[in-house]
């Protein structure tokens, strides 16, 4: 419904965008994730039009939208800061773009306590916007965003002033709703935990361009790059030049690696077993390094040539400096491009 063909952008003389095409189908959540910088809110700025001088087109449903008015291509944004008018109630918020489409008062409250009940807050139609906390105030957003039945729904870092348990919390919330309501959205970000949690497809981006693109498992299991790699905070990125590599890549067929080339030792196919794989690569360890998230330790162990390798167990096998056996997996070393 979405496709954003071979779209540029500069301000002045330094490229905001280069050459990006995307695409988005219905009922599609896509997360634009990347680092503060990389243009990921200017592109959501140019399919807004909000941002109007770039090269390339944006086509909704085959039509490039370019010259179309912001306020006239019946897309919803909700931002940030949430955007809230504090001298209103949570559902006047709502109903303010209601009222602009020249609704009736009847059907304005229906849609009001429709949008209420849908992001949990029925009870808080009378409640001054200033006392919310806020996870309120992001829902009365969303619904406030919602409520004009946009044929798109936009969201720039909607979950970035909260802090972190609240985020993982209302991220999963914020898609449970953007899915009943049955919309596409485009729902931009730099937490990659973050767009796990939201999205169906996830564009990684990196000065101007998009790195790589799938499914939120696909790009975590399969990093095209070692920006992207490290920007997941996947740390095992090497060059196969690099001498602490000799010995492993000779066990995972070191003549298919080019030399000068990055790989990927994926943490997750790191483990103290080496199962039914005969093919699993061993290693013995030193324990240099243990933080404990709860559910799981984050551990740094380094080779007997020095190579470093971090990973995640259940529980604390040795103490530091205790040394152990790890097996790297088939499939674990990924080559990456340049």
């Amino acid at each position: 419904m979405l496709r954003i063909e071979r779209v540029s952008h500069a301000y002045g003389s330094i490229d905001s965008l280069r050459d990006v095409t995307l695409d988005l189908e219905p009922g599609e959540i896509l997360c634009l994730l990347g680092p503060s910088g990389c243009g990921k809110t200017t592109l959501l700025r140019i399919i807004a039009g909000l941002e109007t001088e770039y090269d390339g087109a944006v086509l909704f449903d085959g039509e490039d939208i370019g010259p179309v008015a912001a306020h006239q291509r019946g897309f919803g944004l909700m931002f940030q800061d949430f955007a809230l008018f504090p001298h209103l109630s949570t559902g006047e918020n709502i109903a303010y773009g209601l009222k602009r489409l020249g609704l009736r008062r009847q059907e304005i409250g229906e849609k009001v306590q429709s949008l209420l009940k849908r992001v949990g807050l029925e009870q808080f139609e009378e409640r001054d916007v200033a006392s919310l906390s806020g996870g309120q105030k992001q829902r009365v957003a969303l619904a406030r965003s919602l409520a004009p039945n946009p044929r798109l729904l936009m969201l720039d870092e909607p979950l970035g002033s909260l802090d972190a348990q609240l985020r993982d919390q209302l991220a999963l919330e914020l898609r449970q709703i953007i899915k009943s309501a049955g919309l596409s959205a485009i729902y931009v970000t730099h937490d990659h935990r973050e767009a796990y949690a939201v999205a169906d497809r996830i564009a990684v981006m990196n000065i101007g361009s998009v790195r790589q693109h799938g499914s939120p498992r696909q790009v975590y299991r399969r990093p095209s790059c070692a920006f992207v790699a490290r920007f997941l905070g996947l740390k095992n990125v090497y060059s196969t030049s690099d001498g602490r590599m000799t010995g492993l890549l000779s066990l995972a067929g070191g003549e298919n690696w080019s030399t000068g080339s990055s790989i990927l030792i994926h943490p997750a196919g790191i483990r103290l077993e080496g199962g039914c794989s005969n093919d699993a690569i061993s290693a013995e360890v030193t324990l240099e390094a243990a933080i404990f998230r709860g559910e799981s330790y984050d551990l740094t162990a380094a080779t007997v040539s020095g190579l470093r390798l971090s990973f995640a167990l259940g529980e604390l096998p040795v103490s530091i400096g205790g040394k152990l056996k790890v097996y790297i997996m088939p499939g674990a070393i990924i080559p990456l491009d340049a």
